[in-house]
C-alpha cells in the first residue's frame, strides 16, 4: 500500500513555502522551526560540500534532533530542473524512503520542501532525523588507535566483513549509491554488530539488473579509503564478504579484484594530477 504524501504551504515574508511529508503530525510540528533555519537563527552549521548547506538543530515542538540540508544550485541546469519540479531534495527524500523500505539504514527523511517567490525557487531543502553514527574516517581513527591490540585488530576485521556483506546486500538488492565515498557512510556499534547508515542519497537508485559498471563504481569509491589502519588484507577481506552476499560473482572474483585495483589506481592518478 502506497503511503500518502501530505502537503502544506504557508507564507514567509513575500515568499511561499511548500512542504511534503508522509508524517503530517511531525511536519506540522517542525514547520515553525523553518523560519529560524531560513534566517540561520538556530542550529549549528555542519561541514558539507560546496553545493549544500547543512544545519543540525533541535525542534522546539518535538525536542528531537534533526538535520536541515539545503541544496544549492550548481548552475543553470539545476535552476531549470527546479522550475519543472525536479528538486534534489525530492530525489533524496524518495531515495531515503526506498532504502528504508528495502531494510537498509539511513537517517529517516522527515520532509522536503521549497521556498519560492513567484516562479523562482529560492530554496529546496530536506530534513532528516539524527542518527547515532560517525563518518567512516572519524570512526576508524577513533576506534582503532594504532598500534592496535590483537583484540582491536579482530574487532576491525569483523567490522570490515560486516561492511562487505552490507554493500554486497545493497547491490544484491539492485541498489546503486550515486556517491558511495566512505564519507557518506555513518557507522555505529562495533565489530560484526556495526551498523552502516547511507547518507547523501539524492543519486541513489534501484536499477533492475545492476550492471558491473555500477558495482565497480561503488567498490572503487570505497577502495579510495586511504588510512594506514586498513591493510591490503583488509581490502581483500571486504571483497570476500561482498561476494559472500553475491555468490554468483564467486567465479569472477579475481577479475573483479583486478578491475577494482586498476580503476582505483587510475582514479588516484587523476586525483593528484
Amino acid at each position: 500500500m502506497t503511503e500518502l504524501l501530505h502537503k502544506i504551504n504557508f507564507t514567509s515574508g513575500s515568499c511561499r513555502v511548500i512542504l511534503y511529508s508522509y508524517n503530517l503530525d511531525e511536519m506540522l510540528k517542525i514547520k515553525d522551526d523553518l523560519i529560524d533555519l531560513f534566517e540561520k537563527k538556530k542550529g549549528s552549521p555542519i561541514k558539507s560540500s560546496v553545493f549544500t548547506s547543512v544545519i543540525k538543530f533541535e525542534s522546539k515542538e518535538t525536542r528531537r534532533i534533526y538535520y536541515y540540508k539545503e541544496f544549492l544550485d550548481r548552475g543553470l541546469k539545476d535552476i531549470l530542473k527546479n522550475l519543472f519540479g525536479f528538486y534534489r531534495a525530492k530525489k533524496a527524500f524518495k531515495a531515503g524512503h526506498m532504502l528504508l523500505q528495502e531494510n537498509f539504514h539511513t537517517p529517516e527523511p522527515v520532509l522536503f520542501g521549497i521556498k519560492k517567490k513567484y516562479f523562482f525557487i529560492l530554496k529546496n531543502f530536506l530534513i532528516t532525523e539524527s542518527v547515532d553514527g560517525e563518518r567512516t574516517y572519524e570512526y576508524i581513527k577513533k576506534h582503532y588507535i594504532m598500534p592496535m591490540t590483537f583484540r582491536l585488530i579482530k574487532e576491525k576485521r569483523s567490522m570490515i566483513c560486516a561492511a562487505g556483506k552490507e554493500i554486497g546486500r545493497l547491490h544484491k538488492s539492485e541498489i546503486f549509491h550515486g556517491d558511495l565515498r566512505v564519507g557518506n557512510i555513518l557507522i555505529s556499534g562495533t565489530g560484526e554488530n556495526a551498523r552502516f547508515y547511507f547518507i547523501d542519497n539524492e543519486r541513489t537508485v534501484k536499477r533492475r539488473g545492476l550492471s558491473e559498471k555500477f558495482r565497480l563504481k561503488n567498490l572503487v569509491q570505497l577502495n579510495m579509503l586511504g588510512l594506514p589502519h586498513i591493510t591490503r588484507t583488509d581490502r581483500l577481506r571486504f571483497i570476500s564478504s561482498y561476494i559472500e552476499a553475491n555468490p554468483g560473482l564467486s567465479k569472477t572474483k579475481k577479475d573483479l579484484l583486478r578491475k577494482i585495483i586498476f580503476l582505483t589506481n587510475k582514479r588516484k592518478k587523476h586525483k593528484f594530477f
